[in-house]
């Protein structure tokens, strides 16, 4: 039998629509573990490695700041969307929460799509005047 609370508890776990985890209960007779090992079997060909090294998310943006900040030699967080700048941040006293609170307010957490986080261009500017594109780094990174 298949229940809303097993559909909501695969589509949790798996993040895939309803329409694919329906199924996919139905093909195992309601059974969510192998509903769950169904989807996740059936998504691997369909992942891309390379998309994935090119997508930069949240909490890629995130750890980013956090990991330039940790250096101790940042002194200000800059956000731009369209040549305007939205946000301009002191990094030399902040504690990192209160930096990355307007950052994930800005950028839409859990909102917008990665595709709307090449809107903005995300700086961290040095103490010596060395200017950082966060995205860059976080490519150069990988």
């Amino acid at each position: 039998m298949i229940t809303i609370e097993k559909i909501d508890y695969v589509m949790n776990i798996t993040g895939v629509p309803y329409e694919v985890v329906r199924k996919a209960l139905l093909d195992s007779d309601g059974d969510v573990d192998k509903a769950i090992k169904l989807i996740k079997n059936s998504l691997e060909p369909f992942e891309n490695k390379e998309n994935k090294k090119d997508t930069i998310d949240f909490n890629d943006i995130k750890d980013a700041i956090k990991s330039i900040w940790e250096e101790g030699n940042a002194s200000r967080l800059t956000i731009e969307r369209n040549g305007e700048l939205l946000l301009n941040i002191s990094l030399t006293v902040s504690a990192i929460g209160i930096v990355i609170a307007p950052v994930a307010a800005l950028l839409g957490v859990g909102i917008m799509g990665t595709d709307f986080l090449g809107d903005f261009v995300i700086k961290i500017i040095l103490s010596s005047g060395e200017v950082i594109d966060v995205k860059e780094y976080i490519k150069s990174l990988r």
